[in-house]
């Protein structure tokens, strides 16, 4: 199943399949130094089946615009119930899928649910309060969209299973080189980079002095750029 990814800027995708179309952590607030710029306004998401965020953080989730963006494209919003808490009474409450694991279990709590023929499970993972990475499963094809997570460690490997895509942000998560390689991912992707920073990776500047080995097949996209992979 060959499935279309597209940077969105910061930690931002849109995941398109046979399943439907699926966006992470769309539209947020730019922190310059910490991430890149958003590519889309509300009106760049009326294709959306899903719509997940990862945690309430600014550069993650603009709730106005995505507010917008949920009401033109009739998505339904996944999210912990810190970000889900931003759309209560302003959205259709079944279009609202909060997925809130407990806090502080090792390995990472999680919670699971099927929206729309796309199924999702939330592992609680560390960036503060109410931090969610993502397992999406679109007609098979597995994406593990790892947000924020400062500790990759305490995954357990065998819950995760067969990843196709793994979406990661080395600087923030400690351990990435190893998980990489622990989780051995189809293709895996640095997500939550400025536009210097994809620039020095493209140049094989960035990675070394995070990661020691440096696990080969790695990809960066600017904001507005794709990839297809099966």
């Amino acid at each position: 199943m060959e499935i279309s990814v597209a940077s969105l800027g910061n930690a931002g995708v849109r995941l398109e399949n046979g399943a439907g179309v699926a966006y992470i952590d769309p539209l947020f607030h730019h922190a310059p130094g910490v991430g890149g710029k958003p590519v889309l306004d509300a009106g760049g998401i009326a294709d959306a089946d899903l719509v997940l965020v990862t945690h309430a953080h600014g550069d993650h989730l603009d709730p106005a615009r995505t507010l917008a963006a949920l009401a033109r494209s009739g998505a339904c919003l996944v999210g912990p119930r810190s970000v889900a808490d931003h759309f209560r009474n302003k959205l259709p409450s079944d279009r609202i899928v909060t997925l809130d694991p407990p806090e502080r279990q090792k390995p990472p709590a999680l919670e699971s649910a099927e929206t729309r023929g796309i199924a999702v499970t939330a592992f609680r993972t560390f960036h503060g309060r109410g931090h969610n990475s993502y397992l999406v499963d679109m007609d098979g094809f597995r994406i593990l969209h790892d947000g924020d997570n400062e500790r990759t460690q305490p995954y357990a490997i065998e819950a995760l299973g067969r990843i196709d895509l793994l979406l990661l942000c080395p600087w923030q998560g400690s351990g990435a080189g190893q998980f990489v390689q622990r989780l051995n991912p189809g293709t895996w992707m640095l997500i939550h980079m400025t536009e210097e920073e994809i620039a020095l990776h493209r140049q094989g500047k960035f990675l070394p002095p995070l990661i020691d080995p440096v696990p080969e097949g790695v990809i960066a996209l600017y904001g507005g750029e794709s990839v297809s992979l099966s």
